[in-house]
């Protein structure tokens, strides 16, 4: 599915650059607003959604995949179907990103944290949409959980390209690990009979807070 992106959180955008909330320059938010517009016009977002009942076992049915980790299983805990979740800003922003780097190291810096921020709205917005969906069915929605966030395995990311057959939206997963297009997130959310207890947002809400080395400086 094609997701149309409309703005960019600028604060978003200045926490990947390690903003703590001091003055910004008006020059840099200027910067920061024009890659932000064209990130908006030239790239194109997809968004990879399906629905799996949780066997007892913790694998999602018709599947051999099975979240791993204590933090992903507690939060799955009270809950007895899922989504996974697949989103990509697409190969355009690939293409945007080496040719800003052939450019300067500063504007590449730039370009990167506000791709990073827009992807985060895409999956944001979505995640909004399916909790809304749920609330007319009388269920819930936990958090968005995602491989390597807590003690979650980064490798499951493969797991769950596969699951989802990502390559339709142009998401693949390299030898090494690495989604191409970078700017992608892959993510697994509970669907809860009952309301659940959401964790606080971003960083704070990580148990490998204290020893991650991307954890943003939170302002």
């Amino acid at each position: 599915m094609i997701v149309r992106l409309n703005e960019i959180p600028l604060r978003e955008a200045l926490h990947f650059l390690g903003w703590r909330g001091t003055p910004v320059e008006h020059g840099l938010l200027e910067d920061i607003r024009e890659k932000a517009r064209r990130v908006i016009e030239e790239t194109e977002p997809r968004v990879l959604v399906r629905r799996f009942s949780l066997e007892e076992n913790g694998t999602l049915c018709g599947t051999t995949f099975s979240p791993k980790g204590e933090d992903v299983r507690r939060m799955l805990a009270p809950c007895r179907e899922v989504y996974l979740l697949a989103a990509t800003l697409g190969a355009q922003s690939e293409r945007m990103l080496l040719r800003e780097q052939s450019l300067g190291a500063a504007g590449a810096v730039l370009l990167d944290a506000v791709m990073s921020a827009a992807i985060e709205t895409v999956c944001d917005r979505q995640e909004e949409r399916l909790r809304l969906s749920l609330l007319e069915e009388g269920k819930h929605l936990t958090d968005r959980f995602s491989p390597g966030y807590g003690d979650m395995p980064l490798a499951q990311t493969n797991e769950i390209c596969a699951v989802l057959q990502a390559q339709r939206i142009g998401l693949m997963v390299s030898q090494s690990g690495i989604m191409i297009p970078r700017k992608s997130v892959t993510a697994i959310m509970g669907i809860s009979d009952a309301p659940v207890q959401r964790r606080p947002s971003g960083c704070e809400g990580c148990s490998a807070k204290d020893t991650c080395a991307m954890r943003r400086n939170e302002g």
